[in-house]
């Protein structure tokens, strides 16, 4: 294709390519001065495009009767050239052919968009050189985007100007298309619509049928694995090669992200990115924006963002999750499938399409995926092959993961043009990554910010206890420690509004979480050792005695626990050491005493009037361990002298026989015929074979 000549128009002051030499007006001012007159498609009043035996034919209408369907996108549009015969759309055309170029004035890599005497320019240095004048609407002093009778258009107040109602979603918008009966489509409208009805072409990476955005050499690419092919470059703001964020400012993605103006909003009045301006130029956050759009959804009734719209009306992104036109998941048979390639050709809907097994395009086991690479789904232990085999890349010479072996060499997945995170940014480490850090690395951060105080300093009491988490061997137990209640209290501890001591921890509920704090605690000498089990039992004693709620059993109850109970407990863990198993039996003793001085206060007595029958029928219904309370009570004379305490049963004898008696119990029943045959016969089976 030829360039036209460009120059600075007469009309609009704008560097374009030249319509009416004579007067040196561009297609925009040259359409102006023509005459207007009726379009024999659409019925507008424009300036004529074209003429022929029909009649006069608008810009739009001309374009869209030239319309061919492109080979790569499939798209209806103007036809930029043709490959074999078929013909190529403009913007596929200069997607192939347009490649980044450093601005001679910024410096940047981007796709120029003007070409200076002095060299390549991008689209904001240009804009920079245009002259502003000021808007006849809004008044700003701004570029001049068009002009007419009433004066100069700023862009924003063009954009007003134009947007009609769409006549299928009915948002005043700025019309891309038009019907054939002359009614306006909105972009977002067209799009949905076409996107349907591009044709489909088998990518050369993934391999998956999908409408191509671009035709490559070696053949058509989707545009995730286009976008994979991006060349890196090195960004001019943070020194590092990534791909090209946004093509208009030349800088990766994440500068672009925090290079956005950030203004108060009006409705919140925090401080975010500029989503919208009001009419009177006011900055709108997107939170803001989406909520003030929002309308009743058609399916709940509730107002909320619209996620989508049909005949019915809007719907919100709940409801529309159930009422999009779409065929049931093959999976779940619930929940509408959205249109997700499947390898069995399956539909699922997009929770059963990332847990759905598949075949690894690797190792061939049928795994859920992992990732997805070009060469189709990847299992789990086949990309950690990736993530922990390291050897230098035969074409960039660095160190990294081995991606795939080839004649040449090993090649790492930067050199293959995959996106895959595997090195931690802080140590440089390679592996799996946890929150974009290698395990280590989050843990030790994960480490300072809970021993973190108020002021953002480590607590220096806390400080052992710190030194004895970091020697933890496995970085992802130690982050889900810190994530889970026993990080928690280590966090209040931090902050001062929990107590570092015994006391403080005996008054929260007793859970594991509690216990093994204390342990750790106990451990970095951050606590006095003490006995565990004898202190928690102490605890037990004060839970019982204040759930008495009689003055006279509270004091039996203490006296009970006091004299009896304690030096019990005292007893046993000088001897063996006191577990938890006995503590637990001391304790059921106590509860088991407490529960026999409520019966008996119910049923009209106290422990010094009680009667025989009263504590024989609760020794029947009852078979629990009262009976060591009421030996104490009448060895402290608190029972009466009548009320006599059963003893307790003894069991049977239980020990193993030994070989000789079970010999000699044999010879008895073989030559004893004082007892019956088959009483004799019995007794060997049982004494030979256990039967």
């Amino acid at each position: 294709m030829g360039r036209k000549e460009r120059g600075i128009c007469n009309g609009c002051g704008k560097d374009r390519a030249v319509a009416l030499k004579s007067k040196g007006l561009c297609y925009t001012c040259y359409t102006r001065l023509r005459q207007e007159e009726t379009c024999c498609q659409c019925g507008r009043q424009e300036p004529a495009a074209f003429r022929d035996e029909k009649g006069a034919w608008c810009r739009l209408c001309r374009l869209k009767n030239q319309a061919e369907p492109c080979c790569v996108c499939g798209r209806g549009g103007r036809v930029a050239a043709r490959r074999d015969g078929k013909p190529v759309c403009h913007r596929c055309w200069q997607r192939e052919h347009r490649v980044p170029q450093p601005c001679h004035v910024c410096g940047r890599t981007m796709k120029a968009t003007k070409n200076t005497p002095s060299g390549p320019m991008c689209s904001t240095c240009h804009r920079k050189t245009l002259p502003k004048e000021t808007c006849w609407v809004c008044g700003r002093v701004a570029v001049a985007s068009a002009h007419t009778e009433d004066g100069a258009w700023c862009e924003d107040c063009r954009k007003k100007a134009l947007a009609e109602p769409c006549s299928l979603c009915g948002i005043t918008r700025t019309i891309t298309a038009r019907e054939e009966d002359g009614s306006p489509v909105c972009n977002a409208c067209y799009q949905r619509r076409t996107r349907s009805l591009r044709p489909r072409h088998k990518c050369v990476d993934c391999g998956e049928m999908r409408a191509a955005d671009r035709i490559a050499q070696d053949g058509p690419l989707c545009e995730k694995c286009n976008n994979r092919r991006a060349p890196m470059v090195l960004c001019p703001r943070c020194g590092q090669r990534r791909k090209i964020g946004v093509l208009s400012t030349g800088i990766c993605r994440a500068c672009t992200h925090q290079l956005r103006p950030r203004e108060p909003c009006r409705i919140c009045r925090r401080s975010m990115p500029v989503s919208f301006r009001d009419t009177e130029g006011q900055p709108w956050c997107d939170n803001c924006r989406r909520r003030d759009q929002a309308q009743p959804c058609c399916g709940c009734g509730i107002t909320k963002v619209v996620t989508a719209r049909d005949a019915r009306g809007p719907w919100c992104s709940a409801c529309w999750q159930h009422a999009r036109p779409s065929p049931t998941c093959g999976d779940c048979g619930q929940s509408p499938s959205m249109p997700m390639p499947s390898w069995d050709g399956t539909p699922r809907c997009v929770s059963c399409y990332g847990i759905a097994s598949v075949p690894c395009s690797r190792c061939g086991t049928l795994a859920r995926a992992e990732r997805r690479w070009p060469e189709g789904p990847v299992c789990l232990p086949c990309v950690d092959e990736v993530r922990f085999t390291h050897t230098n890349c035969h074409q960039c010479g660095q160190l990294a993961a081995v991606f795939r072996q080839e004649e040449a060499g090993p090649l790492c997945p930067e050199c293959a043009g995959v996106n895959f995170a595997y090195r931690c940014p802080t140590c440089s480490a390679m592996g799996r990554l946890l929150h974009g850090q290698c395990p280590r690395c989050r843990a030790l951060q994960e480490l300072d910010e809970t021993f973190a105080g108020p002021d953002g300093q480590r607590s220096p009491q806390l400080a052992p206890l710190a030194e004895v988490l970091k020697q933890y061997e496995q970085p992802y137990s130690l982050v889900l420690y810190l994530r889970r209640p026993g990080g928690q209290l280590i966090r209040a501890m931090a902050s001062g509004d929990l107590e570092c001591s015994h006391e403080a921890l005996d008054a929260l509920r007793q859970t594991a979480s509690v216990q093994h704090l204390r342990g750790l605690l106990v451990l970095a000498e951050v606590l006095e050792p003490r006995e565990e089990q004898l202190a928690q039992f102490k605890r037990d004693i004060k839970v019982c005695l204040d759930e008495a709620t009689d003055l006279h059993d509270k004091t039996v109850l203490a006296r009970y626990a006091r004299w009896y109970l304690m030096p019990l407990a005292h007893h046993r863990l000088e001897r063996s050491g006191l577990n938890r198993f006995q503590r637990e039996h001391l304790r059921r003793k106590l509860q088991t005493a407490h529960v026999l001085l409520t019966h008996i206060r119910r049923r009209g007595s106290t422990l010094d009037t009680v009667t025989q029958t009263l504590v024989d029928r609760w020794l029947i219904a009852n078979k629990s361990q009262a009976r060591s309370f009421l030996l104490w009570a009448a060895t402290c004379h608190l029972l009466p002298q009548n009320v006599a305490i059963a003893t307790a049963a003894r069991t049977v004898d239980r020990s193993i026989m030994s070989d000789a008696d079970r010999i000699l119990t044999a010879l008895r029943l073989e030559t004893d015929e004082s007892e019956h045959i088959t009483d004799r016969v019995a007794g060997c089976l049982v004494l030979q074979y256990g039967l």
